[in-house]
Parts: C-alpha cells; sequence; structure tokens
C-alpha cells in the first residue's frame, strides 16, 4: 500500500470513530511531546495512524514525539488530532495533519476535515481536493470570491488583533491551525499568532508553498492574493518600525 493511501485507510478509520465518541475520549491525560494536554481522542487517533504508517518510516507526532524506525532517511510530522478542543466540545472544525519527509524536504502531506470530510492531499501532482471517500481529487484553484480570512489564536493576541481592528478586515477564527493552511487558497488570508510548532505548520505550510508569505517573530501570514497580503504584512511591519 503506497503512502497516501494508507493515510485516507486511517483517517477513515479514524472518522469513524469520531462518530461515536466514548466517554473515554474525553479524558485528559498527561501532557504530550507538543506540550498540550493529550486527549482520549487524540491517543486513540494517534495510534490508528501509527498502526497505519509504522512501516514508512520515523513517525513523530504531538502526542508521544518519536517512534523511531529503521529507515531514518523518511520522517513523518502527524498531528493526529488538529483542533480536538473543537471536537470535544462538539465545534465542527477539526482534523488530522500528516506530513512526508525525504531526506529533510516535505515531498507529500494530507490535510483532512474530519467533520466534513474534505481531503487535501499535495505531492508532485500538485494541491489537489476531494473527499474521504471519493476516488477522484480535482486540482485546487483558489477561490476569487473569498470575503474573510481566517485569524487562528486570535483570542490571545498581543499584536495582530488591533492592528486588524483597525484596518478593517474581516475574519474568523475556526481553531485548528493546520486545517485553515489547507484552506488557505479558497479564504483571503490565514493569520496566526504565537508559537509555531512543526505538527502544526508542517503539512500546512507545503500546501502554501505557493502563496505569498510572511513569517517574522511569532506573526505567521499567508495569502493568496498580493495585494491583500500587502495591505496586512505591512501593519506588522510598520508596527516593528515603531517599536525600533
Amino acid at each position: 500500500m503506497e503512502f497516501l493511501e494508507a493515510v485516507l485507510h486511517a483517517n477513515s478509520e479514524i472518522s469513524l470513530h469520531v462518530k461515536r465518541l466514548k466517554t473515554a475520549d474525553y479524558q485528559s491525560h498527561q501532557r504530550g511531546a507538543g506540550g498540550d494536554i493529550s486527549s482520549g481522542i487524540d491517543l486513540v487517533a494517534e495510534s490508528i495512524f501509527i498502526d497505519h504508517l509504522s512501516s514508512f518510516g520515523c513517525i513523530i507526532s504531538e502526542e508521544s514525539g518519536v517512534v523511531d524506525h529503521s529507515n531514518t532517511s523518511v520522517k513523518i510530522i502527524l498531528d493526529p488530532i488538529d483542533g480536538s478542543e473543537n471536537l470535544l466540545s462538539h465545534v465542527p472544525y477539526y482534523g488530522t495533519s500528516v506530513a512526508y519527509y525525504e531526506e529533510g524536504v516535505c515531498t507529500k502531506a494530507i490535510i483532512t476535515n474530519l467533520a466534513n470530510e474534505d481531503v487535501f492531499i499535495k505531492d508532485a501532482q500538485g494541491l489537489r481536493k476531494g473527499t474521504l471517500h471519493s476516488k477522484t481529487y480535482a486540482l485546487v484553484r483558489g477561490n476569487p470570491y473569498a470575503k474573510v480570512g481566517l485569524f487562528e489564536r486570535s483570542y490571545c493576541s498581543q499584536k495582530a488583533l488591533p492592528l486588524l481592528h483597525a484596518l478593517g478586515v474581516k475574519y474568523r477564527s475556526p481553531g485548528a491551525f493546520a486545517l485553515s493552511l489547507a484552506y488557505a487558497h479558497e479564504v483571503t488570508f490565514v493569520l496566526y499568532e504565537g508559537l509555531m510548532r512543526s505538527y502544526d505548520v508542517a503539512a500546512g505550510c507545503f500546501m502554501c508553498d505557493d502563496l505569498y508569505t510572511f513569517n517574522e517573530e511569532d506573526i505567521f501570514l499567508v495569502s493568496k492574493d498580493k495585494e491583500t497580503f500587502d495591505k496586512i504584512s505591512q501593519l506588522f511591519i510598520s508596527n516593528r518600525l515603531k517599536r525600533g
């Protein structure tokens, strides 16, 4: 079985599980390798991914950290549940994120929205979108009619929030960063303020490598539209110059 097919099989199994959550899935466990407290569903999803993907290479997961493999040239960076607090709060915006690295370079990635079963795949064939059980995936062309951006972690923003308010841009803060990056071609921008971990950004950044990107200190911005990108990124550049 090829890697992408194995990831899809794992996602199908996880999708079935989240449709009938058990009490144990809501329980809090130890702090994971990524620094957050793991929930039961995080650990279940991680276990499913390890079962399906451990034969391909070394797995680096947000929950357990490094799962070693003899093939050290391949690393799989995994967020078993992206937006687990949304999932456990029954907010329909959560998924999974998997990035495949060969000799330190990301060559394949899959991000899945488990709430609506959207699947984004990127490899040598480009960025494609389908659904979890579809047989075909169409190339992502972008959405020229987008009206809002996605601003992750806006609830604890110290820098970006007042600047965006002054600019008057519209945004939503859905609460699953990797998933938001997967939708970057379909919204006006994606903005994140805070510490970024490889689990959060590995697959998403690979999917956005053709977009305009600003990454400085704790601000990460991507946009498909240069005018929007320039307008927002200039806010942070100007603010930095004022502080300096």
